[in-house]
């Protein structure tokens, strides 16, 4: 979920897209052998004031932690923050 009123308002659904959908994309990672994954974060994950923020923090630190766990198959994890320039 990319909206902070809707993760607000439905945090289930939050946890379950950005949380659990992000360790399901790193395990399907993992087993299928694939060489790079790139997880895009927000600025909104720097101390994180909603279940946004804390969604999203939380998915990006599985995703940089998942490096340890693909040694064997060499999957490479990076995480990139994009912010909102105006």
């Amino acid at each position: 979920m990319k909206q902070v009123s809707a993760c607000e308002y439905n945090p289930f659904e939050a946890v379950q897209t950005n949380i659990i959908g992000t360790k399901n994309v790193v395990d399907a990672a993992i087993d299928r052998d694939v060489k790079k994954v790139i997880f895009i974060s927000t600025d909104k994950a720097v101390n994180p004031i909603n279940l946004y923020g804390a969604t999203k923090l939380c998915a990006k630190k599985m995703v940089v932690q998942a490096n340890s766990y693909s040694i064997a198959k060499r999957t490479h994890f990076s995480v990139c923050r994009v912010g909102m320039v105006t």
